[in-house]
């Protein structure tokens, strides 16, 4: 079952020690703003299945943080958030392969 995507959020930054995630700059698409291609990609990687938190928010300063947020037609909501991806990429077994292309540079136009 396809799921219908109202709204994209997504805060990218790297926060010093004090510094809340609110302080990141917020982008959101909604509606006709977000393409097909973005969409399918969201489906078809099982976006929709992972929320919560991944990576160590521990790993070091400044912090590397990704959130992103998707609002359905349903009104749910599915948030990830990731502290420092990069780090994570060579100092875990967790399962962030999905997480390594989530930030959405490429996909979603500026």
């Amino acid at each position: 079952m396809t799921r219908r995507i109202e709204r994209v959020e997504y805060r990218w930054g790297m926060l010093r020690t004090g510094a809340k995630t609110d302080d990141l700059p917020l982008r959101a698409w909604q509606g006709p703003e977000i393409s097909e291609d973005v969409r399918s990609a969201i489906q078809e990687e099982g976006v929709l299945d992972l929320g919560g938190v991944f990576g160590d928010p521990d790993a070091g300063d400044p912090i590397e943080y990704d959130q992103l947020g998707l609002i359905l037609a349903d009104a749910a909501v599915v948030e990830i958030e990731f502290f420092n991806r990069g780090i994570a990429l060579f100092m875990t077994d967790e399962p962030i392969g999905l997480g390594a292309r989530l930030r959405p540079t490429r996909a979603i136009p500026r």
